[in-house]
């Protein structure tokens, strides 16, 4: 799993429209991203975010991708995910309910908004 930062506030990046829009020299990434992707954004509060590649647009050059934010993530579970090693059947299932409240509480911010 990548990790890279963003200069923006945990406020900033989680309460934004829509996806994130950031190109691919700003992650500082040496591999490109895929459509799908699973990683890690850190922000300048110093939050971990789980985040999923929606799409890559590589039309005038520089890959741009738009990174959807999900949920915030204790150090230690960021830690989890970007060791990419096989998690025990517990971890997993704690990980796949703390993404699933991520999207939860997000959808209900949006449906609140006038």
């Amino acid at each position: 799993m990548e990790l890279f930062h963003v200069d923006m506030s945990a406020a900033d990046l989680i309460s934004g429209p829509g996806p994130l829009v950031v190109g691919h020299e700003a992650t500082g990434l040496a591999a490109i991203l895929v459509e799908g992707q699973e990683v890690l954004v850190s922000d300048r509060d110093g939050e971990f975010h789980a985040a999923v590649v929606l799409s890559v647009d590589s039309s005038e050059g520089e890959p741009v991708y738009a990174v959807h934010i999900g949920v915030r993530l204790p150090m230690d579970m960021a830690a989890q995910r970007l060791t990419d090693v096989d998690m025990l059947p517990e971890n997993q299932g704690l990980h796949e309910i703390v993404d699933l409240l991520g999207d939860l509480r997000r959808a209900q911010a949006f449906t609140r908004q006038p």
